[in-house]
């Protein structure tokens, strides 16, 4: 039988503003699920499980052709609101950004020069 290698398992935890109309601050986890081995080309570099709110989402970040770096949430605010904001706006993106700035990685500091829908 051969062995299975460990999946590497990232877990997060912050304060963020919560889902009720307070915005008490309230847990969020983040669970890497997705990370590509192949740094530097285009398409997806990675993903995120979200837990905490009302709901579970999903955040990815997006290399493009022209070595932008995008990212998406599945949020409504994410969601309904990406025209109205800088794109992926929302508390979850603000919040992993916030994370990897803290740790000095270059690559997540990037904005897109424009709003993908």
């Amino acid at each position: 039988m051969a062995a299975t290698p460990a999946s590497s398992f990232t877990l997060i935890t912050m304060m963020l503003p919560g889902p009720d109309r307070k915005r008490v601050p309230s847990p969020y986890h983040f669970r890497v699920t997705y990370r590509n081995p192949n740094t530097g080309e285009p398409g997806c570099v990675a993903t995120w499980e979200v837990r905490g709110g009302r709901d579970e989402y999903q955040i990815s970040l997006e290399r493009s052709d022209a070595a932008e770096m995008i990212w998406h949430c599945t949020c409504p605010d994410a969601v309904y609101h990406a025209e109205y904001r800088h794109h992926c706006g929302c508390k979850h993106v603000q919040g992993l950004k916030q994370i990897y700035e803290t740790l000095g990685n270059q690559p997540a500091r990037r904005q897109p020069a424009r709003a993908v829908a």
